[in-house]
């Protein structure tokens, strides 16, 4: 093998370790970054639970006070009154 060829092929090998140390490089980048994705999004995801469950309490709280107005209004339309509740009729 001639001189030339020689400084050639280290160089090649030179070459392609710097790129391989590049690609270690960058892809190690993107496995922290991606790993520090995951626990933002695991976070979002244990806020938005927790957003829900709320929402889902509050939504039953809505249904339960809307139920109990409705009965209010049909019972009153129906004639009923609360104990000791004064109704004024209001004349035309």
């Amino acid at each position: 093998m001639k001189k030339g060829d020689k400084k050639i092929r280290l160089v090649i090998i030179c070459a392609v370790a710097v790129f391989v140390v590049a690609m270690g490089a960058w892809i190690g980048s993107l496995a922290v970054r991606n790993s520090k994705l995951n626990k933002e999004l695991e976070a979002k995801q244990d806020e938005l639970a927790a957003w829900q469950e709320e929402n889902a309490a509050l939504d039953a709280l809505v249904d339960e006070e809307n139920e109990t107005a409705l009965m209010e209004e049909y019972a009153r339309k129906a004639g009923y009154v609360y104990p000791d509740e004064r109704v004024y009729i209001q004349g035309s």
